[in-house]
């Protein structure tokens, strides 16, 4: 037999050769690298904007924050060989001033809305909202005209500068969050994504009226915590809540009659120490373990590549820093201590291994509220005769001289026999008009 292969058993040559529909490419294109530092960028007032990347290489921009716990953030972005949502871009573009008459509501959901999913109906009305938000007339919508407007502003950072875009987005979100509750968790990831690739600042105090509500949504919560001392003593409060284990507020305590001033003493002891901490880089500096996380920027967000990237964040991870939340922790049961004695509670609660420095700062904040607190105290269990012993503080003058002259007079007069007094202011006339002038004697002018 041969040992020939039949060529009737190959099936491959009886099918067809196949065209390759699609030009692959490589993935390990050329890698474009350069930083710029945050001061240089707010030197000009103006944000990079990079539009799509037609280039077909990796681009890659590293800037580096000097405050904060955020330390670096890496933008990548890729080629766009196939931009999926490339034409979203173009009608948002082409949409961008139109406008139409008072429309009514229409009902109106998709899982990423687009203009091309609108019927008439529904086109009439998103534009006539969309005109009446940015006149801040925050009338009634459904959450897919919410998320289509903020489709709008991601992918258009050439005709929205971010710088503006952020502060429209953060008005929509306070608008709506009541009437639409399930933005709160996008939206808490978008902003921080929005300033991260447009590196604005975290905008803890433009948010500082529900910030406490949402900051649970952030995947890295130290983008948030970032700035929160701006806010006073709420920013302090919002950062124990992350930082500490033990919640004050629902101490034995703290409720009731005593609630002000275990806001007052407790938020203004640990303010204190967290700034002294802060100032002295213990929970910033350089020297303390960073984590990395890499993420993609605006998920589950319809998004172009002019926009669309990679974000890896280096950040110091204070809320998961085990060593600083214990001795955080043991810092508010020792200020609650404190604040026990101050309202006369007796029970303690127990501190262990509070380094020594908290100790002091604490102890430096209530040293003064502790005196003033006990001279206070004196002043109100002092017997009411006592209070009669107290000097009087007057000013000297001349008219009270004149005045304290004449009412003695008047005693004197009630005292004595009205001979007695004209014979004694008589004696007083005749010394006055005998008084001499000092004359100063020259044969004295020697020294020695």
């Amino acid at each position: 037999m041969s040992d020939v292969k039949d060529d009737f058993w190959d099936i491959e040559k009886l099918l067809p050769k196949k065209r390759s529909a699609l030009t692959s490419f490589s993935t390990k294109a050329r890698t474009v690298e350069f930083t710029v530092s945050g001061d240089e960028s707010q030197k000009n007032g103006q944000n990079k904007i990079t539009l799509p990347n037609s280039s077909g290489e990796v681009q890659t921009e590293t800037y580096k924050l000097e405050k904060g716990f955020i330390k670096s953030v890496t933008i990548t972005r890729f080629p766009d060989k196939y931009d999926f949502y490339g034409n979203f871009r173009k009608a948002a573009l082409l949409y961008y001033d139109f406008k139409t008459p008072e429309s009514d509501f229409a009902p109106f959901y998709s899982y990423m809305p687009q203009y091309s999913q609108l019927s008439s109906q529904q086109k009439n009305f998103y534009f006539f909202w969309r005109d009446c938000v940015r006149k801040k007339n925050y009338i009634k919508t459904d959450y897919s005209y919410f998320y289509l407007y903020v489709y709008e502003i991601l992918n258009l950072p050439d005709k929205i500068p971010p710088k503006e875009g952020i502060d429209i987005l953060i008005d929509l979100w306070r608008a709506y969050r009541r009437e639409l509750p399930n933005i709160d968790g996008y939206m808490t990831l978008l902003i921080q994504d929005y300033c991260l690739v447009w590196r604005l600042e975290s905008p803890v105090k433009k948010i500082a009226d529900f910030i406490r509500d949402v900051i649970g949504h952030a995947d890295f919560k130290e983008f948030y915590l970032a700035d929160t001392r701006d806010m006073g003593m709420a920013g302090i409060g919002i950062m124990l809540a992350h930082l500490s284990d033990y919640d004050w507020r629902r101490g034995r305590y703290a409720g009731g009659e005593s609630k002000a001033v275990y806001a007052k003493h407790l938020l203004g002891a640990m303010g204190m120490l967290i700034n002294k901490l802060w100032d002295s880089g213990d929970i910033t500096d350089s020297r303390n373990a960073t984590n990395r996380i890499s993420r993609a920027a605006f998920k589950n967000s319809l998004c172009t590549h002019s926009v669309k990237c990679r974000l890896d964040i280096e950040y110091v991870p204070v809320v998961a820093a085990e060593g600083l939340r214990r001795a955080v922790t043991e810092a508010v049961r020792y200020t609650e201590n404190k604040l026990r004695a101050l309202v006369g509670a007796k029970s303690r609660l127990a501190v262990k291994n509070l380094p020594e420095e908290y100790k002091n700062i604490i102890d430096s904040y209530f040293d003064i509220i502790f005196e003033r607190v006990n001279r206070e105290r004196r002043a109100a269990a002092a017997p009411e005769y006592e209070k009669l012993y107290d000097k009087e503080s007057s000013e000297l003058s001349f008219e009270g001289a004149d005045e304290i002259e004449r009412i003695s007079w008047t005693t004197t007069a009630r005292l004595v026999s009205e001979e007695d007094l004209e014979a004694e202011q008589a004696v007083g006339k005749t010394a006055f008009e005998k008084r001499e002038e000092p004359t100063l004697d020259n044969s004295a002018d020697t020294y020695g």
